[in-house]
Order: C-alpha cells, then sequence, then structure tokens
C-alpha cells in the first residue's frame, strides 16, 4: 500500500491568549530548525531535516475565514496534531472544533498535547482525554503529552528544548530515550569544539588586544568622537520611537559622560538634547512625553472618571496605580490570575477596586491605602463596577447580583440571576440602572448562543424587566434617554460570525430596532452627545458605520486603512476620534462626511499600539507586546510665555531668477541642476544654496568657499540673523534651526517668525509665544533635572 504524502508535518491548535501564543511560536520554531543526530538520519535513511513543515493559524477568530476554508484543509493535510493545552483551552469554541476536526479525520493516536499552564484534568480537551473501546463505551486514555510548564517564559522556553525529544520522536516513531542519549552526545561535542574555539580566539585575541592597546591608546579621541556620535544617533532613534526618557539620557551622556568616560562635545549630541527635551515646544501637536515601565506585558489599562489616575495590570500579576499626569506610581498590589478587564474598576475619581483571591478591595486613588474589603467565599466573583459619581458599584458573586454603597459601607441589594455564567455589567449614565448580561449556557456547539439583559432599577433594589438576544458576546452599550444602544456578537453554527446593534428601551422593555452586520465583529459603540444630535457608532475592525438613533438606518460609514482600537465622541459637535493600531488619529465628521487624518496633530509613532485611554491632559497609549504605557500630550515648555502682539509674516529671502546666473558664474556649486533657491544672510557675507533634496550648502561670499553642508533641513527660504551668543538662524514659517560658529546645526524650531538677541518668537495657531534661548550648559541643567 503506498504511504501517503502529507503537505504538513503537524497542524498546531492553542488558544490566542499570550502564553499559549508564545509556546506555540516556541514549539513551531523548535519542531521546523531540528535536526537528527547523523546516525539516526542514516538509520532512518532521511534527507535534510525531519520536520520540514508545520502549520499554525496566527489570527484570532474574528478575523479568521470560513473553518471549512483553509482550517480544515491544512488539517486533511496534516499528519499529527500538536494542541497547546491550558485552563483557557476549554473556552475556545474554534480549538474545539479543530480537535473535533482532526480526530474524525486521523484519530486519537496522532493528536499530541503540550501542558503550558493548570493541571492535566482542567487542560487537556475531552476528545483527547476520552475514548470509545469495541463496544463504544466512554473510557478515560493517557494522552502522549510534553510537560512545558514554568514560572516565567525563560523557564518554559527552556523546557521547551528538552521536550521537543518527546514530540519528535513521536513523530518520527523511534525511540524517545535512544533520541535523548544521541542528542545529549551531540551536544556535548559541540560544546567540546566550542570550548577548544574559544581558547584558540582567546590567545589570538591576547595577542590581538596587546597590539590593539597601543593603538588604542593613540586613538582614544577619535573613539571617543565616534561614541558621542552613536549616542546622538541613539539619541534621535530613541525619540522617533517614543522613548523620550532613553532619547534625553543618551544625548546627555553624549555631552558628558559615557561610563564614566567624559565625552567631546559635538554639536549633534546639542541637536539631539534639544529635542528631545522639547525646549522650543510650545505644544504643536501630541507628542511622546513620557513613559511608565511595567514588570511584564501589560493586559489591561483603566483611567479614573476625570482621568486624573489610571491603574494598568501586567503578565507579573501586578495592578499598578499612578497618576497620568506624572507617571508617578501609586502603589503595586500583587492580584493574582486576573483574567478578566472586569476585574478592576475605578469608583468616580478618587478610588479603585480591584478583585483577588475571591474578595474585593477598595483603595484611595491618591495614596493607594486600602479603605475597604468585601470578603465573599465564592470563587466566581470576577466582575465589578462603578457608576459615574463612584457612589455605588455593583458586583457579581456567583449567581448573585450585589449593589453596594461605597460611602456608607452597606449593602443596598442582592439579586439573584438564574443562569450560570455572568458576562458583563454597566451602569446607565445617571446611574439609576443596572444592566446584566448573563448566559446560560456559555459556548454550546449544539445550539444558538443566547445571552439575557437584566435591567435593574438600583433605587428599588429589583429586576424591572429582562430580554434575551441571540448571541455569544456583548462588546459595549451607550446609553440615552430611555434606552441602551447595545453591541453584540456571535459566532453561528458554520463558523461564521456577525454582529449584532441593538438600541432597547430598559423601561417599558421593548426593542426599538435591530441592525445586523454579517462577516462583522464589532468592538466598540458609541452615540453623538451634543444637542439635538442623533448618531449612534459601531466601529469594527477597520470600519465606522453610522446609525440612526430612532430607526436604525444606516447614515454613513467610513472605511479606515487600518485596526480601530478606539473611537470617542466631542460634546460639542457631531464629529468622533478613531485611534487606530499603527498610531494614525482620524476626525470623522458627521457634517461634511469626511474622514480626516491629522500627521501633525497626532505624532503617535511606535510600530503598533492595540489601547488607547484620556489621561488628564492628553492620552496613555499601550503599545502591542511591551511593558511601557506612553502618555502623549500638546506640552508646552515650562519657560514659554504668551505674547499679546502681531508680527509681519517672515520673507522669502531668494534671489531672483535674474540672479542665479550670476551666481552660478561666480561659484563652484556641486549638482547645481538640483538647486532650489539662493539665499544670502543680511550682510551679504554668508550664501545658503537650498537644495531640492532639502539639504542647504553655506558658502562664504568673500572667498566664495563652501563652509558646511546641512543634511535634511527642508525647504529654507529666509535668514533671522544672529543671536547674542553669535550663533545664526535659517529657516520658514513651518521649521527653523539654529547654527553653531561652525555653522553645524545644534537647535530646531517649529513655527519661528522672529529672532532677538536673547529669546525667539513662535507662531501657532494664530498665537504668539516666546522662548528664552537655550545655551548647551541650559540644556544640561534641563536634562539632569529630567533623569532625576
Amino acid at each position: 500500500m503506498e504511504k501517503k504524502e502529507y503537505k504538513f508535518d503537524a497542524f498546531i491548535s492553542y488558544r490566542h491568549s499570550d502564553l499559549d501564543k508564545y509556546v506555540a511560536e516556541n514549539i513551531h520554531k523548535a519542531l521546523e530548525n531540528y535536526d537528527l543526530p547523523k546516525n539516526i538520519k542514516e538509520k532512518l535513511q532521511l534527507n535534510g531535516k525531519p520536520i520540514k513543515r508545520v502549520f499554525r493559524d496566527r489570527e484570532e477568530l474574528p478575523l479568521s475565514s470560513n473553518l471549512e476554508d483553509p482550517i480544515v484543509s491544512a488539517l486533511k493535510d496534516s499528519k499529527y496534531l500538536i494542541v497547546i493545552c491550558s485552563p483557557r483551552l476549554k473556552d475556545s469554541l474554534w480549538c474545539k472544533k479543530e480537535i473535533e476536526t482532526f480526530k474524525k479525520l486521523r484519530g486519537r493516536k496522532n493528536i499530541f498535547c503540550v501542558l503550558v499552564e493548570g493541571e492535566p484534568s482542567d487542560s487537556f480537551p475531552e476528545d483527547v482525554l476520552y475514548d470509545e473501546d469495541e463496544k463504544g463505551k466512554r473510557i478515560l486514555v493517557e494522552p502522549l503529552a510534553a510537560d512545558v510548564r514554568g514560572t516565567t517564559k525563560k523557564e518554559i522556553k527552556k523546557k521547551i528544548e528538552e521536550e521537543k525529544l518527546r514530540l519528535i520522536a513521536s513523530m518520527l516513531n523511534i525511540d524517545y530515550d535512544d533520541l535523548k542519549q544521541r542528542h545529549k552526545q551531540r551536544e556535548q561535542r559541540r560544546k567540546m569544539m566550542i570550548v577548544t574555539a574559544i581558547a584558540s580566539f582567546l590567545l589570538i585575541f591576547s595577542l590581538y588586544t596587546s597590539i590593539m592597546l597601543i593603538k588604542i591608546t593613540s586613538q582614544s579621541k577619535t573613539l571617543k568622537l565616534h561614541q558621542a556620535l552613536s549616542l546622538s544617533s541613539d539619541s534621535e532613534r530613541y525619540l522617533k520611537k517614543d522613548n523620550r526618557l532613553d532619547a534625553i539620557k543618551s544625548s546627555y551622556e553624549a555631552l558628558t559622560k559615557f561610563n564614566k568616560v567624559k565625552m567631546p562635545y559635538t554639536p549633534e549630541a546639542e541637536y539631539a538634547l534639544g529635542e528631545s527635551l522639547g525646549v522650543y515646544d510650545v505644544g504643536f501637536s501630541f507628542k511622546a512625553i513620557d513613559e511608565l515601565q511595567t514588570k511584564g506585558v501589560v493586559d489591561y489599562i483603566k483611567g479614573s472618571e476625570d482621568n486624573k489616575y489610571a491603574a494598568v495590570y501586567d503578565e507579573s500579576k501586578t495592578l499598578t496605580l499612578f497618576d497620568t499626569q506624572s507617571l508617578n506610581v501609586i502603589k503595586e498590589y500583587p492580584v493574582d490570575n486576573l483574567f478578566y478587564e472586569e476585574s478592576f474598576t475605578f469608583i468616580g475619581n478618587d478610588k479603585l477596586a480591584y478583585i483577588t483571591n475571591g474578595n474585593l478591595y477598595i483603595v484611595d486613588a491618591k495614596t493607594g491605602k486600602k479603605l475597604d474589603t468585601i470578603k465573599q467565599s465564592s470563587i466566581n466573583l470576577i466582575s465589578v463596577i462603578s457608576d459615574r459619581e463612584g457612589n455605588n458599584i455593583a458586583y457579581i458573586d456567583g449567581k448573585e447580583l450585589f449593589i453596594y454603597n461605597v460611602k456608607d459601607k452597606k449593602e443596598i441589594c442582592r439579586i439573584e440571576t438564574n443562569d450560570k455564567y455572568q458576562k458583563k455589567m454597566y451602569f446607565n449614565y445617571y446611574s439609576e440602572y443596572v444592566f446584566v448580561f448573563t448566559m446560560e449556557d456559555e459556548f454550546n456547539v449544539d445550539k444558538q448562543d443566547k445571552i439575557t439583559l437584566h435591567v435593574i432599577d438600583v433605587k428599588e433594589g429589583k429586576e424591572i424587566n429582562s430580554t434575551t438576544f441571540d448571541a455569544g458576546y456583548i462588546n459595549g452599550i451607550s446609553t440615552k434617554d430611555d434606552n441602551v444602544f447595545i453591541l453584540l456578537n456571535n459566532i453561528l453554527y458554520d463558523s461564521r460570525f456577525n454582529s449584532l446593534v441593538i438600541s432597547y428601551n430598559y423601561k417599558n422593555g421593548n426593542t426599538n430596532w435591530t441592525k445586523s452586520y454579517d462577516g462583522r465583529w464589532g468592538k466598540f459603540i458609541t452615540r453623538s452627545l451634543p444637542e439635538g444630535s442623533s448618531s449612534v457608532v459601531v466601529a469594527n475592525r477597520n470600519n465606522v458605520y453610522v446609525l440612526d438613533q430612532e430607526s436604525g438606518n444606516e447614515i454613513h460609514n467610513f472605511n479606515l486603512d487600518n485596526e480601530i482600537i478606539n473611537i470617542y465622541s466631542f460634546t460639542d459637535e457631531e464629529l468622533y476620534l478613531a485611534f487606530l493600531s499603527n498610531g494614525s488619529v482620524n476626525y470623522l465628521s458627521m457634517i461634511s462626511k469626511t474622514s480626516i487624518e491629522y500627521k501633525d496633530k497626532f505624532q503617535f509613532n511606535i510600530e503598533e499600539y492595540i489601547k488607547v485611554i484620556q489621561s488628564k491632559k492628553g492620552f496613555l497609549m499601550l503599545p502591542y507586546n511591551d511593558n511601557r504605557v506612553v502618555l502623549y500630550e500638546e506640552k508646552a515648555n515650562k519657560n514659554v510665555k504668551k505674547e499679546d502682539i502681531k508680527l509681519d509674516f517672515i520673507s522669502d529671502d531668494s534671489v531672483p531668477l535674474s540672479e542665479e546666473n550670476k551666481i552660478k558664474e561666480a561659484y563652484t556649486i556641486n549638482n547645481i541642476n538640483l538647486v532650489e533657491r539662493y539665499f544670502y544672510s543680511k550682510k551679504k557675507d554668508l550664501l545658503f544654496v537650498n537644495y531640492t533634496n532639502g539639504d542647504i550648502a553655506i558658502y562664504n561670499t568673500k572667498d566664495k568657499s563652501l563652509i558646511n553642508t546641512l543634511r535634511n533641513v527642508g525647504n529654507v527660504n529666509h535668514y533671522f540673523g544672529k543671536d547674542k551668543y553669535g550663533r545664526t538662524y535659517i529657516g520658514d514659517i513651518s521649521d527653523s534651526y539654529i547654527l553653531d560658529e561652525d555653522y553645524n546645526k545644534v537647535g530646531h524650531i517649529q513655527g519661528l517668525c522672529k529672532l532677538e538677541k536673547d529669546k525667539v518668537y513662535i507662531l501657532h495657531n494664530s498665537k504668539y509665544y516666546s522662548v528664552k534661548i537655550y545655551t548647551l550648559d541650559d540644556l544640561l541643567k534641563e536634562a539632569k533635572e529630567y533623569l532625576k
């Protein structure tokens, strides 16, 4: 019988959470990169690597297509199925279907488990744990499994390197102990070769070092100069990645000491320090001001009602409370296994509530001190919310909903629901009602998922009505008057999905209208806030749908070029602000029906973001898979002063075309065909040649010699003059530059419109500001204070 050829040696099925994904990625690499010891390869008559292709689905369910399309095809073409097992796996309908499908295709014996967290009984899927005997009776079996559990990712990765041999031996039908022993012998030989090579290298290197020490001593000045330039370059690179702290640190070290070695002065370092400090910044745009670093990758972030405080939960199982303006940490709380974003919340402006170990704690947001503890016995205590004013909180313990008055520290009421699973809770805008969403069965593959909405009257302490929707996920609500606009999502039997928008009158219990979007997974919902406006918007991956509040009819839709991570409503006009994962921000106008991206207004430069919330004066952004929270603000320098003056527009000093031929005859100008314009200093002792690529060549008009060439300064056409320190200022209304006595760039100013001896005037939004001129000593003093 001819042996079947498979396109993939294995298919990896996993839950799309951080830890499970991390293990899946490393298992994938370990299998495809492994090569057998030579003697085993010869015995098996194998050429090349034994495991050539492994399939791993990289996308979340809402971004994937029909399971019957590429996934089933890959399962059919795979010889083995590797299941990444954790307690979260059972919540994944997608993984369950993959396992069921493969078991029907290839049987249970070709399924291997990799245990990443929890115990086998809690983590292994039932389709792998159980099989049927000849009589059809269900029996417990022990699957082939690799155990890679660890307390840190580093420990887990080390175990993957050890346990990969167990998987490879089973996939190639060879003895595991034999493979392990041969692998160990090969590693010992490899290490011996490395030790021998290192010993030889050290001998040669010691001779080489003796020679180089002589050269280094004579060239130390050059090496220090290169180090200073490298630090300056690092500073600019950090700033472009919105890491202002490291940008300031690198440029400061380039001008002072690096690793206790005094650095030589370079104009590049002075320029980088001025840029990273933003000394001439009058608040043109939202820029990275500071960042908060956590111990692990950040999972969730929430802010207080007035945006003065925020809290983040990271993978080190730490909840960090901090001030959003200074980013000073107020308190860190160990919070075990916080799998739900609803497990912590701010109570109004000045308190934080969080759940851990079955108890609910309330702390002071300003000091971090514990104010109250609500002890519960149920392990189902996972969800807590607060009203806007911070008077009451609602939390769920098991099947019971509790409403608790924070000020009086007393329970207002408790209401029991019949459903097993509590999904989410929300207060309405005026805090009079609580909306509780529950499910009887969670992710039942045999029947339609249903979510029930319970409307609770806070004052009366009772449920006033309820209704049930055909859906499995609740992603948000927005309320107005007696109506609540609900965003739901649903996974259909054939693995397709859709989103539902429902307008529901929670006073009389009537559904006003329902809007469905097939193949769309809704992420955010909000409504227009100005008086008299009547739109509600729903955002999925990269589309925004605008609906009429009264009828549910679609008024307009916007297609954006990247994934939406949040959307906000303006209070004074019917305008929405959409933040995208690539850092761009779009204004969505319902008046003009247009989407406009203001690149200069929002300078968010990190490659990918996953979350944004408002801070006191700006925005807090979470980069993807990062341990940072980055603060962006329209922050002006502390020495900026608003001026009640009116200045003339700066002139274009470009020489007329009639004079250009004389210049070309008198000067030897490189790349003359690429010259954009010429202009002189006021005394005509300097000639500036501006090229189309943004470079500027500076000539001495007395002897026609080239003094210096500045790279990438842009469209420059005006000479401002010199300050009292003898430095030269050139530019235009957009960007201007400060040049030292050797005509090197040492500073940059946006919007410069006038120069005086000791200060500059800057124009922004038809308003004028003055800033003192910063010397190198001023910059170093500012940086030193910042780095403290």
